[in-house]
């Protein structure tokens, strides 16, 4: 295959973002920053998104360039993303944990067709159900945000816990993406929490922020720096751009410099130009 497309898939979310005084309502979700990423690098991509009929006009915040596929359901899911003043890396979340699993059947047509890879971004566990993954992951590349899977609702604050399911989860595809905090659902001792992943996924990617990122490789633990800013105006998302950005150059480089090229795009995400 000579062209570029990665099929993007999950659920679309109404967020609120508050940042000291200041809060914004915006569109977001995974797969929505994974597309402005690849329109940003003008790569060609389609997003299977889940979101309510009534909300379809979110739709048109995506990038002119992504191909999208609504699936209808009765709501939307929404977060409130709550950011510690001086501290973009931490945030308090809140959700109304709407349900909208994509079934196989949602996307047998489309998996049939050739794809670079498939980025799934759940944001629930109930989002994209293992059997989608795993069906997914047969046929293609298949890299995984791992956060979904790890939230639960604490009258409606979104907390972390490591499920039985994960495992699977892990084993369905390529690798998996999550942040410093999730990783330490799996144990305190980070380390330790990556072998334990590692024992059911080659390929394990953690962000940690301020303090750059982390891969594990076939046994290897490989630290990517982070690129600093020379300012700090979007923190939304950052993972989510990582996670593509390292996806799209996977294809070329190894684990090391497709880390580099993510922590670069993530940085230009947070200083606002993507």
């Amino acid at each position: 295959m000579n062209t570029e497309r990665y099929l993007l898939i999950g659920p679309l979310s109404r967020d609120l973002i508050v940042r000291g005084n200041s809060t914004e309502s915006r569109v977001g979700g995974a797969v929505y920053y994974y597309s402005r990423l690849l329109s940003h690098l003008g790569v060609d991509h389609t997003a299977v998104v889940t979101l309510s009929e009534a909300d379809r006009h979110l739709l048109s915040e995506f990038p002119s360039r992504t191909s999208i596929i609504p699936l209808y359901r009765d709501s939307t899911v929404e977060f409130e993303n709550i950011y510690d003043n001086g501290d973009t890396s931490r945030r308090v979340q809140r959700s109304n944990f709407a349900s909208n699993p994509i079934e196989i059947e949602d996307i047998e047509t489309i998996a049939m067709e050739e794809w670079t890879a498939i980025l799934a971004g759940p944001l629930l566990p109930s989002d994209i159900p293992v059997e989608t993954l795993e069906f997914l992951g047969k046929r293609h590349r298949l890299y995984t945000g791992l956060q979904g899977y790890l939230r639960y609702p604490a009258g409606g604050v979104v907390r972390l816990k490591f499920r039985n399911e994960i495992p699977r989860v892990l084993e369905a595809g390529s690798g998996v993406f999550l942040d410093i905090n999730e990783l330490r659902t799996v144990s305190d001792d980070i380390r330790g929490a990556l072998e334990i992943l590692s024992e059911h996924c080659g390929e394990v990617i953690v962000t940690c922020g301020p303090r750059g990122s982390m891969i594990s490789h076939k046994g290897s633990l490989i630290r990517i720096l982070a690129v600093t800013a020379e300012r700090e105006l979007d923190p939304t998302g950052l993972g989510d751009t990582y996670m593509a950005a390292y996806v799209h150059m996977r294809r070329i480089y190894g684990p090391e410099g497709a880390g580099k090229f993510a922590s670069l795009m993530a940085t230009k995400k947070l200083e606002g130009e993507i």
